[in-house]
């Protein structure tokens, strides 16, 4: 039996207007090179870490495309983690709010989550005021407050907090 999942329509131009980030990321997280901001390692029994730091100046949405609308760009976040697509996530703004991690902290930092219910509050410009609920693994929710800063198509900022 094959189950589909409808996605909001905003989907495809938010994929292509992340895609060559992401294909970067995947590039730079696969080589372990310092990616964007922060810093990226690759991690594997046959390979050495690598760690660098590169400046950010990369812009998600190409300047010829409108950026997406903040409020897509959070649940587009947030869908992406639910996928376990942690090299989209990062891509999409995982690497601003968490500087001076690596992706592997980043991607660790989901181990007790299973899945995040995200409700949007509110948008005030590039501010997002979300409420979260997160379903760790073992079935119990954590609840988190605050907002999502998003420019371009891209969060450069949050401040969440536990409810």
């Amino acid at each position: 039996m094959t189950t589909t999942r409808a996605f909001p329509a905003v989907l495809p131009a938010v994929i292509s207007a992340v895609l060559p980030t992401v294909i970067l990321a995947l590039v730079v997280v696969l080589a372990g090179v310092g990616a964007f901001t922060g810093t990226a390692r690759a991690d594997s029994a046959r390979s050495r870490t690598t760690t660098a730091t590169a400046p950010a100046a990369h812009r998600a949405v190409a300047p010829s495309q409108p950026a997406p609308q903040p409020s897509d760009v959070v649940q587009t976040y947030f869908n992406v983690i639910n996928d376990r697509d942690f090299v989209a996530a990062w891509a999409i703004g995982g690497r601003q709010h968490i500087a001076g991690r690596s992706y592997d902290a980043f991607v660790a930092s989901f181990n007790t989550v299973s899945k995040f219910d995200v409700t949007i509050v509110s948008v005030q410009g590039t501010k997002v005021a979300v409420e979260l609920d997160a379903t760790q693994t073992d079935e119990s929710h954590r609840h988190y407050a605050g907002t999502y800063t998003v420019v371009d198509g891209v969060i450069v900022a949050a401040d969440i907090h536990p409810k």
